[in-house]
């Protein structure tokens, strides 16, 4: 776009396409040098960018920016970005927003909220000329594994004129998987679900030869197809983006998206993919964990991990590996995989890893493992088994209210931030296709009651800048109102702090341990 003027801004986001998620050479990450997945900068007409970003960014986008004309602020979770927004633009000032990169539902808020803001759009130039999609195949997801066929599921979209545009949802309904994007399962398409049952669907991938019940057509025909109806089109506000939702002349919002429900709940045959999923992820665990020796790197460390990974099943990771050694532990989101950061005796290695197989859902957990060949810090036994302790009470709960779970957390681990240190996190999220879907969300926000066949992470964490962070994961699921584990990789025991925990708290760790070595030993 044409050089701004005084009093002007421009939101630059972390994503190019609301829908496709390459965060790297999206404007946010080019021009900063913040490749956090979440974060909003204002550019102001002198260069000068101001970097939003909540707690679980606040190291990581000070070491990424440092050097570069970036103020960071630093927002936490007790307001939402659009009020401090509203705090920094002065009156009678001009927004330019990336309607291409804009949810329609943030925008809406954006003209409710900033009253005195003048909002304008610009389009960014896409990267999507760097992938040659026409030579990329969709895999098609078994129906032993999907549970349902396309028909079926379509069948139960009862809204006519229905258009998608969220990729998780179209990859759901009709059983399509890639895996061309990194750290995704889903392929760039839209998908048109016209009355009298005609699906059509817009993408430039080749779909498998026995999908007679799409009209498939080439994704640069969606803009003049759309706008070419003047019937009502019925939309989900939450889930399409600002430029799509331009392209409508009768939008209709719907009160509820009968596709968030179906993919949230999974059925019998997902779930038992799930299960042997996670198992091959314990298994590359365990061998992981057998070639964990000091004198690596952490560069060194994440291929040996990924290859494991890869030697079990994966057909690639469900999102970029978390794995940090010491200090840089307490970067929540380290990614950076540092050739010159070296494992040494004592030292801890946090992981956060997860893979996709043949079905094409994500898994995910996180481990802390220790350098054997000196005793433990004390300290680090300690925070160590706070964060197993709160692990362990929030899975014996029998609590369903997200809200409440993600408070039982806090009631465990608030007494180290006078040591400092933090929780800055939610407790956990839902798990589907991508690795991170709502619902259900389980944080201080969420309003949202766990529902029988919920797939969601457990993961309680503490958090020092500088000094070294631990956080425990396992995914689990709901099954009459019990929350059951798929995963079931064991703890480490060189830093469980025994008299810590309660004999109950005691007792559930010895039958997490013995049932994890049961299962390896299968």
């Amino acid at each position: 776009m044409e050089k701004i003027k005084e009093n002007e801004f421009i939101l630059l986001k972390s994503k190019d396409d609301f829908s496709y998620e390459h965060y790297k050479t999206a404007p946010l990450s080019m021009e900063t040098g913040f490749f956090g997945t979440a974060g909003e900068g204002i550019k102001d007409n002198k260069g000068k960018i101001t970097l939003f970003v909540d707690p679980r960014y606040h190291i990581q986008a000070e070491i990424q920016t440092k050097g570069k004309n970036v103020d960071v602020a630093k927002t936490d979770f007790k307001k939402p970005f659009l009020t401090y927004l509203k705090e920094f633009l002065p009156k009678n000032s001009t927004l330019y927003i990336p309607y291409k990169s804009t949810p329609f539902l943030f925008y809406k808020k954006l003209t409710e909220e900033l009253n005195g803001v003048n909002i304008k759009t610009y389009n960014t130039p896409s990267d999507e000329s760097s992938i040659d999609n026409n030579k990329e195949e969709i895999f098609e997801v078994a129906k032993n594994i999907a549970g349902k066929t396309q028909k079926e599921k379509l069948k139960k979209i009862k809204i006519e004129n229905f258009l998608i545009t969220d990729l998780v949802q179209i990859a759901y309904l009709l059983n399509l998987r890639s895996y061309k994007t990194n750290n995704a399962s889903t392929f760039k398409a839209k998908l048109f679900i016209k009355n009298k049952g005609e699906v059509y669907l817009f993408t430039d991938y080749k779909t498998p030869l026995n999908f007679d019940f799409l009209i498939k057509k080439p994704i640069r025909e969606f803009e003049s197809f759309i706008k070419n109806i003047n019937d009502e089109i019925s939309i989900d506000e939450a889930s399409i983006s600002l430029f799509d939702y331009l392209l409508i002349n009768n939008p209709v919002f719907i009160k509820k998206n009968p596709v968030v429900e179906m993919k949230s709940k999974k059925n019998k045959f997902e779930l038992n993919h799930y299960k042997e999923s996670f198992k091959r992820l314990d298994l590359a665990l365990y061998s992981f964990r057998e070639k964990i020796k000091e004198g690596l790197s952490e560069f060194e460390l994440n291929e040996i991990f990924e290859r494991e990974l890869k030697k079990f099943g994966a057909k690639g990771t469900s999102f970029k590996t978390i794995l940090a050694i010491g200090e840089n532990s307490s970067i929540i989101h380290y990614t950076a995989n540092s050739k010159d950061k070296i494992l040494k005796k004592g030292d801890i290695l946090l992981l956060d890893c997860g893979g996709y197989y043949e079905g094409g859902y994500a898994t995910d957990i996180t481990r802390a493992f220790y350098c054997k060949g000196k005793t433990p810090d004390e300290r680090l036994k300690e925070i160590y088994t706070a964060v197993l302790k709160a692990q362990l009470n929030i899975y014996h709960s029998n609590i369903l209210n997200c809200f409440e779970l993600h408070m039982l957390a806090v009631k465990y681990l608030k007494k180290y931030q006078k040591q400092g240190f933090l929780f800055p996190h939610g407790l956990g999220h839902g798990v589907g296709i991508p690795v991170h879907e709502a619902p259900p969300t389980l944080s201080v926000n969420s309003k949202y009651k766990l529902k029988n066949n919920n797939i969601f992470t457990i993961e309680p964490g503490l958090y020092k800048e500088n000094h070294f962070g631990i956080r425990l994961e396992n995914t689990v699921y709901l099954e009459k109102n019990k929350k059951v584990s798929l995963s079931h990789f064991p703890y480490e025991e060189d830093l469980i702090n025994y008299d810590m925990l309660t004999k109950k708290e005691q007792k559930w760790l010895f039958d997490w341990q013995e049932t994890a070595k049961r299962i390896y030993e299968c």
